[in-house]
């Protein structure tokens, strides 16, 4: 309560939200976002993230070369973590998800290529 000195008593100032706007969880305004604001922010966002700007097939590769590249660059994303805590929770079956490799729903350490093992290792040969 303010006191208005003019009349000498007491008078309640009532502040009202401007319209366009949303009230954020401590009660105050937030800011009008048109759609004009949330395409900018996510064009912005997407130049940031490897997987939105790199070929999406490189996180779905067989090779084992491509599959540590995926890694490296996911290293490089502002949302790593994030995107590891999804995919835990989503369970993906498959792919590189927040610098870590899932292969039937599991994190491993590296992912085998396709077919059999060699019998001699190339750097032992």
């Amino acid at each position: 309560m303010l006191l208005d000195t003019s009349t000498q008593r007491d008078t309640a100032v009532v502040v009202a939200p401007l319209p366009h706007t949303t009230t954020t969880r401590l009660g105050v305004p937030a800011p009008a976002t048109t759609q004009d604001d949330r395409a900018e922010f996510d064009r912005l966002m997407g130049s940031m993230l490897p997987c939105r700007v790199e070929d999406p097939e490189l996180w779905f590769a067989e090779k084992t070369v491509q599959v540590e590249q995926a890694k490296a660059l996911c290293r490089t994303c502002p949302l790593v973590d994030a995107c590891l805590a999804g995919a835990i929770d989503r369970q993906e079956p498959w792919g590189v998800w927040g610098g870590e490799v899932f292969v039937d729903g599991r994190v491993v350490a590296v992912k085998r290529g396709r077919g059999r093992p060699r019998k001699v290792q190339p750097s032992l040969a």
